[in-house]
């Protein structure tokens, strides 16, 4: 779960950067880390939302 978030927000973050670097000669480090970090954990919660459905199956049986 924590793998999975860090591992796709940061290919997000390299790919923005050099998009960035190559197009405009100019980076947002700020603007980077910030959608960088705000996707990590919205993806985070994404995917620990989807495990209380695993604590609640494992429950009634």
């Amino acid at each position: 779960m924590f793998k999975k978030s860090l591992r796709f927000s940061l290919i997000y973050f390299a790919i923005l950067t050099l998009w960035q670097l190559f197009e405009n000669k100019k980076v947002n480090w700020f603007d980077n880390i910030g959608i960088g970090f705000t996707m990590f954990l919205i993806l985070l919660f994404y995917n620990w939302s989807k495990v209380p459905y695993k604590w609640k199956k494992r429950k009634e049986e």
